[in-house]
């Protein structure tokens, strides 16, 4: 579903973005070393880094590389909204080279944490999109507040997600014994994960958004691998401290609903379907880069309730 990001009209006259390199603020490529835990061939039975994330996703599908052929083929630059290793690390795995943006908002003070869990992600997933367009707009000038283009064939992707265990939603633990209470549940009762994933197209503020859920059943937990876990530190950074790729934790899940990519923050048939539908919305308003209907594999369409 494509929606306005904003309804005000745009200038008559805008700064000439033709030839506009990514922003300076824009933090790194996905080309960066980025590791995450140490090396994997150091990592041991610690977190892995990217061989951790490949191990649990199984690497790039066919349809992560027509998404990032067709990318390519448009010649449309992609922007990952998070700072999160894993992140980076699948849209990496898909093949999709990528800049990172970070939105630097308070979401704690977005959403309801009683409500809805698809409420609560969606609003911040859509929050940190609103917060980097607005930075990039206020860096072109003052009265590019609102309007559009803000970069030409340019896609940004947010999004956001939460852990729901025993009807109650996770974020990220506050405390080690927080933590610790996290990941001893998860071997008693499944927890699921429930994401927002939304993509602006940055030249012409159209937007596409879908959700993504997903449900992993793990063995009882060790009460030393829930220590490990805490001690390492990398679950701190996790919504629900959940980390299903760890090595500690991948032996332990016996059934999955879902994507492991998307219980870990990501899902890669989501977004690469999302981006592919905003290649088409830029086919329907004759913008260069857009594609056609057909070229979209029905395994790639997302769900949008």
């Amino acid at each position: 579903t494509l929606v306005p990001l904003l309804a005000r009209a745009a200038p008559a006259v805008r700064p000439s973005i033709a030839a506009r390199s990514p922003s300076r603020w824009v933090a790194m490529s996905a080309k960066g070393k980025g590791k995450k835990g140490g090396d994997a061939n150091d990592a041991k039975d610690g977190y892995g880094g990217e061989a951790s994330v490949g191990k649990a996703t199984g690497g790039q599908t066919s349809a992560d590389a027509l998404t990032a052929a067709a990318l390519k083929e448009a010649g449309i630059s992609v922007i990952l909204g998070s700072k999160s290793f894993t992140r980076k690390a699948i849209l990496k795995e898909m093949g999709i080279p990528y800049e990172v943006a970070v939105a630097d908002i308070d979401e704690k003070a977005i959403g309801d944490r009683t409500d809805s869990p698809k409420d609560l992600v969606m609003a911040i997933a859509v929050a940190k999109a609103d917060a980097i367009v607005k930075k990039m707009g206020e860096e072109l000038g003052p009265d590019m507040d609102g309007q559009w283009p803000i970069a030409k064939d340019t896609m940004l992707v947010t999004c956001d997600q939460v852990v729901v265990h025993d009807g109650a939603v996770r974020e990220k633990p506050e405390s080690k014994d927080e933590a610790r209470e996290f990941i001893r549940g998860y071997g008693v009762s499944a927890p699921s994960t429930v994401g927002a994933i939304v993509v602006t197209d940055l030249e012409t503020g159209g937007r596409c958004v879908a959700f993504d859920r997903s449900t992993v059943t793990f063995a009882p937990v060790p009460e030393e691998t829930v220590e490990f876990l805490v001690q390492e530190g990398e679950c701190m950074n996790c919504a629900g401290g959940l980390m299903v790729e760890h090595p500690k934790m991948a032996p332990l899940v016996t059934e999955l609903n879902g994507a492991m990519d998307s219980i870990m923050g990501l899902g890669k048939r989501v977004v690469g379907g999302l981006l592919m539908e905003a290649l088409l919305d830029r086919k329907l308003k004759g913008l260069s880069g857009g594609i056609k209907k057909e070229f979209i594999p029905e395994d790639q369409r997302v769900e949008k309730s």
